[in-house]
């Protein structure tokens, strides 16, 4: 890797710190906030949200009129 590269992340590092305080708590939930932003900012823009495409198995519309029982066990009259 390149100084340059690894002089810029700490930088990075040693401003982030620093305007927190030096705070790991307060740096964590910051970082946490950002991500979870961040993953609200790619579900609200997702293709499928916009074609309205769902994942998972959708309920069924069929009811059952009576309970089923087990393969092998006699109707009870």
């Amino acid at each position: 890797m390149s100084d340059d590269i690894i002089q810029e992340v700490r930088d990075t590092r040693a401003a982030l710190a620093s305007e927190f305080d030096y705070d790991i708590g307060r740096i964590i939930a910051w970082a946490q906030a950002q991500e979870a932003a961040e993953r609200e900012s790619c579900r609200q823009n997702s293709p499928d949200k916009a074609l309205g495409i769902t994942y998972g198995t959708p309920a069924s519309p069929v009811v059952r009129k009576r309970p089923v029982r087990p393969a092998g066990v006699p109707a009870q009259k």
